[in-house]
Protein backbone atom coordinates (compact mmCIF):
# COMPACT_ATOMS: atom_id res chain seq x y z
CA UNK A 1 0.00 0.00 0.00
CA UNK A 2 1.52 3.26 -1.27
CA UNK A 3 0.86 6.42 1.30
CA UNK A 4 1.91 10.37 0.88
CA UNK A 5 4.60 11.26 2.61
CA UNK A 6 2.40 14.12 4.08
CA UNK A 7 0.18 11.20 5.28
CA UNK A 8 2.90 8.48 6.52
CA UNK A 9 3.58 12.16 8.76
CA UNK A 10 0.23 13.14 9.80
CA UNK A 11 0.44 9.12 11.25
CA UNK A 12 3.46 9.21 13.19
CA UNK A 13 2.67 12.41 14.60
CA UNK A 14 -1.13 10.89 15.64
CA UNK A 15 1.11 7.77 16.72
CA UNK A 16 3.13 9.53 18.75
CA UNK A 17 0.20 11.84 20.17
CA UNK A 18 -1.70 8.87 21.59
CA UNK A 19 2.01 7.03 22.83
CA UNK A 20 2.56 10.22 24.63
CA UNK A 21 -0.75 10.36 26.21
CA UNK A 22 -1.27 6.56 27.03
CA UNK A 23 -1.06 5.42 31.27
CA UNK A 24 -0.51 1.91 31.33
CA UNK A 25 -2.42 0.45 34.21
CA UNK A 26 -3.04 -3.30 33.29
CA UNK A 27 -2.14 -5.66 30.39
CA UNK A 28 -4.17 -4.70 28.10
CA UNK A 29 -3.10 -0.92 27.64
CA UNK A 30 0.77 -2.44 27.15
CA UNK A 31 -0.72 -4.83 24.43
CA UNK A 32 -1.71 -1.52 23.28
CA UNK A 33 1.33 0.49 23.43
CA UNK A 34 3.86 -2.76 21.94
CA UNK A 35 1.52 -2.37 18.90
CA UNK A 36 1.44 1.70 18.68
CA UNK A 37 5.46 1.03 18.95
CA UNK A 38 4.98 -1.81 16.88
CA UNK A 39 2.88 0.98 14.17
CA UNK A 40 6.07 3.69 14.59
CA UNK A 41 7.77 1.29 13.63
CA UNK A 42 6.31 0.49 10.61
CA UNK A 43 5.57 4.10 9.35
CA UNK A 44 9.14 4.86 9.60
CA UNK A 45 10.40 2.14 7.40
CA UNK A 46 7.40 3.02 5.12
CA UNK A 47 8.68 6.97 5.05
CA UNK A 48 12.13 5.63 4.02
CA UNK A 49 10.63 3.80 1.57
CA UNK A 50 11.33 -0.05 2.56
CA UNK A 51 8.31 -2.14 2.85
CA UNK A 52 7.28 -1.52 6.69
CA UNK A 53 5.48 -5.23 6.82
CA UNK A 54 9.27 -6.61 6.18
CA UNK A 55 10.89 -4.63 8.85
CA UNK A 56 13.30 -6.68 11.29
CA UNK A 57 11.24 -6.08 14.73
CA UNK A 58 12.20 -6.27 18.43
CA UNK A 59 11.51 -9.80 19.60
CA UNK A 60 8.47 -9.00 22.70
CA UNK A 61 9.36 -9.87 25.81
CA UNK A 62 8.78 -13.37 27.16
CA UNK A 63 6.24 -13.88 30.05
CA UNK A 64 7.09 -16.29 32.91
CA UNK A 65 9.41 -18.28 33.95
CA UNK A 66 12.10 -19.41 31.98
CA UNK A 67 12.23 -23.21 30.56
CA UNK A 68 14.37 -25.23 33.11
CA UNK A 69 16.64 -25.80 30.63
CA UNK A 70 17.38 -22.37 30.56
CA UNK A 71 18.12 -21.47 33.97
CA UNK A 72 20.25 -19.12 35.52
CA UNK A 73 22.77 -21.22 36.85
CA UNK A 74 23.29 -23.36 33.51
CA UNK A 75 23.66 -19.80 31.22
CA UNK A 76 26.47 -18.88 33.34
CA UNK A 77 28.75 -21.60 34.06
CA UNK A 78 32.23 -20.66 32.55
Amino acid sequence: MALSKRCIETLLDLVEIKLSCLEITDREDLREKELLVRCLQELNAESMGEDGRLTAFQAPKRRGRRPKHLQYHELHVA
